[in-house]
């Protein structure tokens, strides 16, 4: 679905649309797999959902989820967490939902912070999620990234496919993959 291992990704998505639940399939996946996932988000993902998408994971994967809560401070709780960072490695995922706020200028304390997590924990997957919006100029991508491109960051989107209502692409680059959305996350069509 989304190639975790080819450097950090900063994952832009439509609001409303589902860019927690396609973080949280990845999450589920790389605890299906041993890894351990350090989950930073602004406010918990919905219970009722998280408990859907990690529903066939056992009790021993779920001990290696590690999900922190940072409000409007990222940079502290990134200060905070640097000796568990320190301890992940290339198995492990580290996810920032909502990295920085959807709506007005990206504080520089939180773009600190995300530069801090991807060189710190260089050897680790990296996923930050921003919102998109819409490009007001009509000159380049009809979407642009809210906190903008961070050098040395791939940048991916997921956005609304407009043919089919349960569906969202991926885009990243040149390359479109559709996922379908059901009751227990994405899945590819």
């Amino acid at each position: 679905m989304l190639d975790l291992d080819s450097g950090p990704i900063h994952l832009s998505v439509e609001a409303g649309i589902g860019g927690t639940t396609l973080a949280l399939n990845l999450a589920a996946s790389v605890l299906r797999t041993e890894g351990r996932v350090v989950w930073l988000c602004r406010t918990m993902p919905n219970g009722k959902r998280m408990a859907q998408i990690f529903s066939d994971l056992e009790a021993s994967a779920l001990e290696r989820f590690f999900a922190i809560e940072f409000g409007e401070e990222l940079l502290t709780k990134v200060d905070s967490v640097k000796p568990i960072l320190s301890q992940l490695n290339e198995n492990d995922l580290i996810i920032v939902d909502d990295w920085c706020p959807s709506h007005g200028r990206v504080p520089s304390s939180d773009l600190q912070a995300s530069k801090i997590i991807i060189n710190y924990a260089s050897r680790t997957r990296i996923l930050i999620i921003s919102k998109a919006y819409e490009n007001p100029s009509s000159k380049g991508l009809p979407w642009r990234s809210r906190g903008g491109n961070i050098e040395g960051v791939r940048q991916v989107w997921l956005l609304m496919n407009n043919r089919i209502r349960s569906t969202r692409v991926l885009i990243e680059g040149e390359n479109k993959i559709e996922l379908e959305l059901d009751e227990f996350g994405f899945h590819p069509i």
